[in-house]
């Protein structure tokens, strides 16, 4: 049974596409609508009148956009900052068109602070560790809920909190129902049994083993170029993690199912928040996946190391494994990160 869905574009594609998108679709309609006439402006009402038309056109744009929004915080993509890009691209592509009719376009474009600022504009912030400052968790379970930190912070939610705004379950239902087929008590637990025994790891781990054993110059160009393994994703990735640095000691990871084990405590807290599972039977996904991740790792850096690998075999590029890597590294330097907070090694229950 396929468990998910195409990949989506990573955040920069998508800025890209947007941009591009953006820029074409305003130069278009403007000279169709208008022709070429200097200085022109778009009459009053009229944007709220194609917007009304849109509307129209697609009754349920909002439910598709909440489930849109859903699937790319799975997917481990911010969709505020998805949304922020595309609203900054209309605007430069406004102000674009707006130039170009004065014959102010090229004096523009030839300044590079006017350059600077633009690409200020397409998503700088880089990335936080936010907490809801409210003691609703335990020690024990904030230790269980750090298993799953790389993932809140990618949906730039709180590290200290299992709940989420009441307008977001209906999305979170809507998603893993449609990525994963979970639609009660049942099917979560066999998703949580497939991304534990299996998931994205299992055939990445024997393609793993290999390139440990043999080294990335024992890898055939055949072996790479095999579609039925992940081999070479895993030499891709494990490429670029040597160039870069980013494997401690200069060791390659044993296995990738870190990748897997923050997904399974997520998807533990979303089938909770969607009513699928108890409190209590949250807390046991989420100890069981913490107890896996002690027969693999002894720290929180080489938890982290697997989770860098395995998002980018996931996808086969090195850009995933770089977001990744930024933001492990956040959670292993930040004070305020609940890898700094919690031992990764102290396995108490919750409530105990």
């Amino acid at each position: 049974m396929t468990k998910e869905k195409a990949n989506p574009q990573s955040p920069e594609e998508m800025v890209k596409a947007a941009q591009e998108a953006a820029v074409k679709a305003a130069m278009e309609q403007a000279q169709a609508m208008f022709g070429s006439i200097p200085g022109f402006q778009m009459p009053d009402g009229m944007q709220e009148h194609l917007m009304e038309q849109m509307g129209a056109g697609m009754p349920d744009m909002a439910a598709a956009q909440a489930q849109h929004e859903a699937m790319l915080k799975t997917a481990g993509v911010d969709p505020a900052r998805v949304a922020q890009a595309g609203r900054q691209n209309m605007a430069y592509a406004q102000q674009m068109m707006q130039e170009m009719m004065g014959g102010a376009l090229g004096e523009e474009l030839s300044s590079s602070d006017a350059m600077a600022q633009m690409m200020d504009a397409f998503g700088s912030d880089g990335w936080t560790i936010n907490r809801a400052g409210d003691g609703k968790l335990d020690a024990a379970q904030l230790r269980l809920l750090a298993f799953c930190a790389p993932m809140l912070v990618y949906n730039d939610e709180n590290v200290d909190s299992i709940d989420c705004p009441e307008e977001d379950v209906e999305s979170i239902r809507s998603t893993i129902e449609s990525w994963w087929n979970v639609t009660d008590r049942e099917s979560t637990l066999e998703i949580v049994k497939w991304l534990l025994e299996e998931g994205h790891h299992a055939d990445a781990d024997e393609a793993l083993k290999e390139l440990r054993k043999r080294g990335l110059a024992g890898i055939s160009q055949e072996e790479r170029d095999d579609e039925e393994s992940k081999m070479g994703d895993v030499c891709l990735i494990a490429e670029s993690m040597e160039e870069n640095g980013w494997c401690p000691g200069g060791q390659m990871p044993g296995s990738v199912i870190a990748w897997d084990l923050v997904r399974v405590v997520n998807l533990g807290r979303w089938a909770y928040l969607c009513g699928y599972v108890n409190e209590d039977e949250m807390w046991q996904i989420m100890q069981v996946t913490a107890d896996t991740a002690l027969e693999y790792f002894s720290s929180w850096e080489e938890y982290g190391t697997s989770f860098v690998m395995g998002r980018g075999v996931w996808h086969g590029d090195p850009d995933d494994s770089e977001t990744a890597y930024e933001i492990v590294s956040l959670l292993l330097e930040d004070s305020e990160s609940p890898w700094k907070k919690s031992s990764f090694n102290i396995s108490c229950k919750p409530g105990a």
